[in-house]
Order: structure tokens, then sequence, then C-alpha cells
């Protein structure tokens, strides 16, 4: 082996590194397209962690399940809306990712702005339709060699029924929207409370949440995105 042929700790460091990235948005698709499918039975077992503790899922202004057990009784068990559910239909879309492994390759960051559109059945009249952006901060872990879901937030920018603009809803909230911390009817309570959710509103100054991840050494140097944020 000449010395063009040498590969030094520093580069399969960057290549290990490269692949991790890579890995996490291949996962973070893959739950995009299950999701979209209504298949978060598959979801859960394709791409979260599930022996690892303090696996944690917070959706938008519902709030927080914490362990698997219980975001499978939730998203999977009581989910109102299973696939197959006629009308039905949820598209998430994934942008501008920022990514971090974490310097001993065990644990990584990553954040992403999210368009889509939802359209779920409402009792006594035709499914309700909205435009649903959101922002995604998630945290990640490496179970048995491979990259899983650790801790999933799902934050609003807004909802909106297809027909009206965001300003409009956030005026007037259409009455089958639940308000923050009530889960859809069927819905198992949460384990806690909102930790950061703030949808458009009239009066909200923007703020930055979530903080897309710096660079990082160990899970010890930072914070899950399902922790309440700290002050600034």
């Amino acid at each position: 082996m000449d010395d063009h042929d040498t590969v030094t700790p520093d580069l399969e460091r960057e290549l290990q590194r490269l692949e991790d990235v890579q890995a996490i948005h291949n996962l973070m698709g893959r739950r995009a397209y299950l999701h979209s499918a209504g298949l978060n039975d598959r979801e859960l077992l394709e791409c979260w962690a599930t022996d690892a503790p303090g696996v944690s899922f917070e959706a938008e202004d519902w709030g927080v399940w914490d362990g698997w057990d219980h975001i499978w009784n939730a998203y999977v068990e009581k989910n109102p809306f299973p696939a197959g559910t006629p009308g039905l239909l949820i598209e998430h879309t994934l942008t501008t990712p920022v990514i971090e492994v974490a310097g001993d390759g065990l644990t990584a960051k990553g954040v992403w702005i999210s368009p889509g559109h939802e359209t779920f059945p409402v009792p006594d009249g035709l499914p309700a339709a909205h435009w649903s952006w959101g922002r995604y901060g998630v945290d990640f872990l490496k179970e048995d060699g491979a990259w899983r879901i650790w801790h999933l937030h799902v934050y609003t920018t807004f909802r909106t029924p297809y027909d009206q603009d965001w300003v409009e809803t956030s005026v007037n909230r259409p009455a089958h929207l639940p308000e923050e911390g009530e889960v859809v009817p069927g819905m198992p309570v949460v384990d806690r409370a909102v930790t950061f959710n703030q949808p458009y509103t009239l009066d909200a100054v923007p703020v930055l949440q979530p903080p897309p991840p710096a660079p990082y050494g160990t899970w010890q140097e930072t914070t899950g995105y399902t922790d309440p944020p700290k002050e600034a």
C-alpha cells in the first residue's frame, strides 16, 4: 500500500460521519413515506428506537408521550385515523435539513422545515382539508448499529383550512381543531404538557425553535428536543 492508499483515522471518521448523515436522511424520508400512508405501526417498528430509555414524541399542540409503549398506544392502538381510513390524506415533506452527528458517533440531532397538507374525516360532514406547515426537531441514537428516532418534536408553523389563510385562522380558529393540550377524541392523554409550540398569531414574534444543532461531542453536552427550551 503506498501513501495514496493510506486511510487516516481523520478520514475514516469523516467518511463515517457522511455515512451517518445519509442514513439519517434516509430514515426521516422513510418515516415521511410511512406516515403519509397511515402506517404508524411500521413507522414505530422500523424508524424508532424500541429499547432505549427516554423515547418521546411531542405532537405540536397536544403535548408529549413518554416511552415507546405510550407512543404505540396513542399513535397506533388508539389512533382515530388508522391506515385504510377512507378520505385520509397526509403528506409532510422535508426541507432545509441541518444534521449534526455527535463526535462520539452515538447520537445525532437534526431539524427540518416541513410544508405539508392534511385531510381528516370529521363527524357529520366531508373530510376537512388543511394546509399544515411545521418544523421537526429530532434526536437520534444508534440501536443495534442502526440510526433510530429517539425524541421527535413536531412544531406548528400554521395549520389552516385550504381555502382560508393562516391570519384568518389565527383570529377565528376552526371549531374542529383541538385547543392546546387537547388531543383528538379517543386518544389517550399525554404524559407531559406542551414544552413549546407557537403557531402563527398576529401578536407573536418569530423565535428560533427548534434551534438548529451545533457541533457537539457527547449527548451530555446537549439537550433533547422534547425538553423544555432553555431561557434565552
